[in-house]
């Protein structure tokens, strides 16, 4: 599911990178983090701020799976690959709204929509 997630994101961001005022454009390179865990080790021993942004992301996501049930699997595999799901105060400064765009996209980018 992982791996799906991280080809159909990038699928998603080649289909749509010729309309720079696509907003789920834009959210969808918000989520180019969740796609490389070594990236990700790194942020998080030096504490950077991506670390913090992908961690309290993945916080504010884990508030959905109930209602999207991928979004619960997603999660456990962000989980297996050394991902954490921590608020972070500071980086909390997205509206619910825009999370709830997140949420949907992730969960529209599990399936095999964008699967070439």
């Amino acid at each position: 599911m992982y791996r799906q997630f991280c080809k159909n994101l990038e699928n998603f961001i080649k289909i749509n990178e010729t309309d720079d005022e696509n907003y789920r454009l834009k959210i969808a390179k918000e989520l180019k983090g969740l796609t490389d865990p070594d990236l990700y080790k790194k942020a998080k021993e030096s504490r950077d701020n991506r670390y913090m942004y992908i961690s309290n992301l993945i916080f504010r996501i884990q508030t959905y799976q109930d209602k999207y049930p991928a979004i619960k699997k997603f999660l456990w595999e962000l989980w297996g690959y050394g991902f954490d799901a921590v608020r972070f105060e500071d980086m909390d400064i997205e509206s619910e709204e825009k999370i709830q765009e997140k949420v949907k996209l992730i969960d529209l980018l599990l399936g095999t929509h964008y699967w070439i």
